[in-house]
């Protein structure tokens, strides 16, 4: 058996407070993480794109 399937039966219904807790906890991590990624993106995206003005302007005024 994988260790996906005996950790899928090890989960109890309903689930307990501290389970919840936890699952509560862990997706508020992983959803400030996906955040954090998606801020750096931007700015990643912003800083391309000062780039890309840049060369463009250089490229039609030289």
């Amino acid at each position: 058996m994988s260790i996906r399937v005996r950790f899928l039966h090890r989960l109890k219904v309903p689930a307990s407070e501290s389970q919840l807790a936890l699952t509560l906890a862990v997706s508020l991590v992983l959803m400030a993480a996906l955040l954090l990624c998606l801020v750096w993106q931007a700015n990643v995206i912003a800083f391309q794109q000062e780039i890309i003005r840049s060369l463009w302007n250089l490229k039609n005024t030289g």
